[in-house]
This record gives C-alpha cells, sequence and structure tokens, in this order.
C-alpha cells in the first residue's frame, strides 16, 4: 500500500514548514545516494525508466510520483529525488525542497536501496506548498527527472490518479507570503501495487478491497446505483466504511453492510449543493412517517410522497424508486422479486421532503429522502440523483467544495477535517473521535 502524503513533523529540516503535501506538477533531478551498496545491480537509468504522478487538487497539491523498470533488466534506486518543479516555458520554480522520512503517524522506514526487477515500481511521495509568486507562472507544469546515471525523462504533471491526462493548471494555493514555497520529498521505496483487477476503477484511482462491501455493492446494482468509489475503506465514527459517489456504504456491528443516512444532521443536512437549492428536512412530514420495521406502510409512504407526477410534470419519482435495484443484479441465480421493493427502500429511506421546485428554474423538481435526493429535469426529461457522498467527501477533504456548501458546512464536526500532518489525519478528532482518516481520500 502506497504511504501517502508527508508530514512535516518528520522533515529532516522541519522548521517552519508548511502543512504537508504531496507531489503536483514537477520537474525531477533525481541523484539517489549510492553509499554502500550491497549488490552489484546498476542504478537506474533515464533510459530503463517509465515515469507517471499523479496529483489532487486542494490548496496544497497532493499525489505520488512512480518508476516503472520498462527495460530487460535489473538495476537500483536509492534515497531522496532532487527535484525541481518547472513552468510551460520550461523554467525553473523557486521552491525549497524539505526532506522527509515519511507521512504523520508512521515510523520512518529505512533508507534502503530499491532493486527493480523488469516491470517492478517504485514510488517517491512529494508535496508541494504555499507557492506566492506574483504574476502566476505559466501553466501547465511538467516534470523532468534528470538521473545520476544517464539522461533525463520529461513527464506531464497530471491531475487524479497516475495515468490521468488532465494537466496541472495552478500552483498550490499562497498560505503565507512570508515562508518560501516548500516540497516535500520523501525517500523511494519499493510498490506494492493495489491489484488493478476488477475491484479496481481507474475512472476514480479506488479499489473496493472489502469482499463485503464488494458483494453489497454488486447486488444492489453496481455503478448505476453508487457510482465510483472515491475513497479506500476506513475507520469512519467507530466503522468501517467506504464513500462512493452517491452513497457511503458501512459495516455493522453484525458484520453485514448497509448505508449511512449521508442527509442525516451530523452528516450533510444542507440544502445548497453546487448552487442546487434543495427542499430541506420536513419535519412536519417526517412526524407522519411509519415505523421503519413496518415495510409495507414503508413502501405506502413512499409510494404517496414519491409521486410520477407533479404539476403536470412527468418527475417519475416512484418509479425510479422501483428501478433502484433491477432483479437480474439482486438476484443473478433468481430469487424473491417481492424483495426487491425493500431492497430500493434500502437505497433510498423514506422521503423528507415534499417535491419541490428549484427556485430558479421550475424545469427542475427535487425529491429529498433519508439517503439520497432525486432531481428531476424537464430538459432532458431524465431522472438522477446528486452525487451526495462526493459532496460528503469534499466538505471533509476541503477540496472540490462548492462555495455554497462550504458556507453552510463552517464549523460543523467534519468540517476540512482530512489533515494529513496530523496523528489519523484527523484535524480536531476531539469533534470527530474513532475516526482513522490516514490516506482514505489517497488514490490507489
Amino acid at each position: 500500500m502506497r504511504t501517502g502524503p508527508l508530514c512535516r513533523r518528520e522533515c529532516v529540516r522541519a522548521r517552519s514548514v508548511v502543512p504537508c503535501v504531496a507531489a503536483v506538477a514537477l520537474v525531477l533531478a533525481l541523484t539517489f545516494i549510492r553509499a554502500g551498496l550491497a549488490d552489484a545491480q546498476s542504478p537506474c537509468d533515464a533510459s530503463d525508466l517509465d515515469v507517471v504522478a499523479g496529483v489532487g487538487t486542494d490548496r496544497a497539491l497532493l499525489g505520488n510520483v512512480i518508476f516503472t523498470n520498462q527495460s530487460a533488466n535489473t538495476c537500483t534506486l536509492e534515497g531522496f529525488p532532487s527535484i525541481q518543479i518547472l513552468d510551460a516555458n520550461g523554467a525553473a520554480l523557486t521552491v525549497m525542497q524539505l526532506n522527509i522520512l515519511s507521512p504523520a503517524g508512521r515510523n520512518p522506514p529505512p533508507i534502503s536501496v530499491v532493486t527493480l526487477q523488469p516491470t517492478q515500481q517504485a514510488s517517491a511521495f512529494i508535496g508541494w506548498a504555499n507557492f506566492c509568486q506574483q504574476p502566476l507562472p505559466l501553466a501547465p507544469f511538467s516534470q523532468r527527472i534528470t538521473l545520476s546515471g544517464d539522461g533525463s525523462l520529461t513527464t506531464p504533471l497530471t491531475a487524479g490518479p497516475e495515468g490521468s491526462t488532465t494537466l496541472i493548471s495552478a500552483p498550490p494555493a499562497c498560505e503565507n507570503a512570508t515562508l518560501p514555497s516548500t516540497l516535500e520529498v520523501t525517500p523511494v521505496q519499493a510498490e506494492t501495487a493495489v491489484p488493478h483487477d476488477s475491484r479496481y476503477y481507474p475512472q476514480t484511482g479506488f479499489r473496493i478491497d472489502s469482499d463485503t462491501i464488494d458483494n453489497y455493492f454488486n447486488r444492489r446494482g453496481g455503478v448505476a446505483t453508487f457510482g465510483y468509489p472515491v475513497s479506500r475503506t476506513f475507520l469512519f465514527q467507530g466503522f468501517t466504511v467506504q464513500f462512493f459517489q452517491r452513497r457511503v456504504v458501512q459495516i455493522g456491528p453484525d458484520g453485514h453492510a448497509r448505508l449511512l443516512n449521508v442527509l442525516d444532521p451530523g452528516m450533510l443536512p444542507y440544502t445548497s449543493f453546487n448552487f442546487a437549492s434543495v427542499p430541506g428536512f420536513d419535519t412536519t412530514l417526517a412526524a407522519t412517517a411509519p415505523d421503519p420495521a413496518n415495510a409495507g406502510a414503508s413502501l405506502a409512504f413512499v409510494q404517496a410522497h414519491a409521486p410520477d407526477r407533479f404539476q403536470d410534470l412527468p418527475v417519475n419519482f416512484y418509479q425510479t424508486f422501483l428501478d433502484t435495484v433491477p432483479a437480474p443484479v439482486a438476484f443473478p441465480l433468481g430469487g424473491h422479486l417481492n424483495l426487491l421493493t425493500g431492497f430500493d427502500l434500502e437505497m433510498w429511506g423514506l422521503p423528507t421532503s415534499q417535491p419541490t421546485f428549484d427556485p430558479n428554474n421550475h424545469a427542475v423538481v427535487y425529491l429529498r429522502f433519508q439517503r439520497g435526493i432525486m432531481v428531476f429535469d424537464a430538459g432532458c426529461a431524465c431522472t438522477r440523483s446528486l452525487l451526495l457522498a462526493d459532496y460528503l467527501k469534499s466538505v471533509i477533504t476541503g477540496v472540490n467544495l462548492p462555495a455554497d456548501l462550504d458556507q453552510e458546512a463552517q464549523g460543523t464536526p467534519l468540517y476540512r477535517q482530512y489533515d494529513p500532518s496530523q496523528p489519523v489525519w484527523v484535524h480536531l478528532p476531539a469533534l470527530l473521535p474513532t475516526t482513522n482518516l490516514t490516506e482514505a481520500f489517497a488514490p490507489e
């Protein structure tokens, strides 16, 4: 498993370092420590290696630089990469490198020789922060890797998982103009690859590694129902969870998978998501809801408050509810089809609002449930759902957080808690107990 972004307190020269970060558009000039090699393998040179980098797009840029031995020969790497960052014209930016040993909360591994057989990989974790130069340099950025052995490599710096084609177009945010821009770098380490099998989704760079979550995901509709995974599995408020774009799957005390009520007061009790003005929680309607244990009454409640027509518009809320989990997906070998509506109820919960027009666009109608928000758009005559778990992730990380949601979420226990500079990567543990966010949202 990759060890992720970087931490200031293990920095070799740690004073006045900006918070932990990891790689963005860079130029790498690798100078590897050669002292005391125990074997006779040759150092890797440029012709031996393929290099890619995938990074996030937060205020500080986090990511990984991956070295792959593409030759037919075995070669070695060792120590800290020596790095420059170049703008679109190839000019070096003024950035101070700080070598650190390991991420926060981890014992630093020894600096050792990494021997790469053909096709094997090594990685360095890099973070660029606090860029205050004005005017801003011309983007996009690239990385040029110069080896002490022979030759150099140049590769674009991209956003997202390694191999993405989306270029980084902005440097990290200026946090303190009195401090230098810094680039934190860990030693090169052998890469233990996450299997890129049928459970791995290159669209987001995450894998479903839990058998329990994977089985639940597949039997409840897969990507169509949940969206793609947008986190690793991690401990969240005392339970193992994995975030998908639309839903958060939690493993309960009985070991079975279930869904988190993402619209609960402690999660996303908000009414503005990227300037989509959705209805709030209707306490009067909720007071009339039946006992959740009464499946028949619950389904009747859904049908009564999730109509297929609203104000002469074909909103198809109830039909969308019924179509959530298809029979062949839930029961690939056959089964009790009368259970399907129960699975649909499991995915959505009960309606917690009446159908409501968008106040700025009467071609759009929303319906709020316990676990999702349906959206009818007359422009496409289609009914879909908001990517709510993606918004919950944005509240926690601060990445891709829309301004309206940012304003609503400020001061709440989950707001910008993802902090690689702190133990278990939680900014204020008192507000988010029994949680470990270490690498939770770092692509695999």
